[in-house]
């Protein structure tokens, strides 16, 4: 762990002085103020004025906006390794007792982590999802799309500002729960090809009284999102080395 230390003080410091860097870590919990408190008036406001029921579309809602937490805490890890790659220190982390692996897994464990906490406070406590068993489920597949996207854009970009550019396709990643909720019959393989489609899938199973084919999904989408994973981490070290 003592490895480990320098890394999570260093990461602390660049992202308190650095306001992107700043805005992924904050992002999270102002997209849980904004379903907490938010939705409530716009269910009311929308009801009153326009006769729409919002409240119909709580679970869409849900995962609509849980999926964007992945993104961001994938986005803060893969501008810090774009930022390292710059300053190239990744080949001197590749020399200490760190080790290029040590270092790896860091950044993988890091967003999957930050992930990890950020969702489950999501879920438990944003009032738009219902705290179930099948959460679980959802929370795996959630945190292994954080160190994805970090992946994806420490092996895609060449510098911080392309990696900034090509967070914004981070955007195109919310048509999964599009596809999962509105999407009609076989159509959805459309959208089970995007990571967000599995864990927004899931639950609108479960709500819809489909246990084992929510169960049988889960296994489908773990495979992808392992499968996905392990092609970033081949991708980044082969375009590092």
């Amino acid at each position: 762990m003592e490895k480990y230390k320098f890394l999570i003080m260093k990461d602390l410091r660049h992202a308190w002085k650095d306001p992107v860097l700043m805005a992924a870590l904050i992002g999270p919990l102002a997209i849980l103020f904004l379903s907490r408190f938010g939705f409530p008036v716009a269910v009311d406001w929308l009801e009153v004025n326009h006769s729409f029921h919002l409240e119909l579309y709580r679970g869409f809602a849900a995962s609509l906006l849980v999926v964007t937490i992945p993104m961001l805490t994938g986005m803060l890890t893969g501008l810090l390794m774009l930022d390292e790659r710059d300053e190239n220190m990744i080949a001197y982390y590749a020399v200490t007792p760190l080790t290029s692996k040590g270092y790896l897994f860091y950044r993988l464990a890091l967003p999957f982590l930050l992930c990890t906490v950020l969702s489950f406070v999501y879920l438990f406590f944003s009032n738009l999802s219902e705290v179930r068993s099948y959460n679980v489920f959802v929370l795996l597949l959630l945190a292994l799309e954080a160190p994805m996207f970090s992946l994806f854009l420490a092996a895609f970009s060449t510098n911080k500002v392309e990696g900034l550019a090509l967070s914004k396709l981070g955007g195109l990643f919310i048509a999964g729960p599009v596809v999962a909720h509105f999407v009609p019959g076989a159509w959805q393989v459309v959208g089970a090809w995007l990571p967000t489609y599995w864990p927004a899938k899931i639950p609108y199973l479960f709500m819809h009284n489909e246990p084992f084919l929510a169960s049988v999904f889960f296994a489908g989408g773990l495979l992808l999102h392992v499968v996905f994973l392990y092609l970033m981490v081949t991708v980044f070290i082969n375009r590092r080395s």
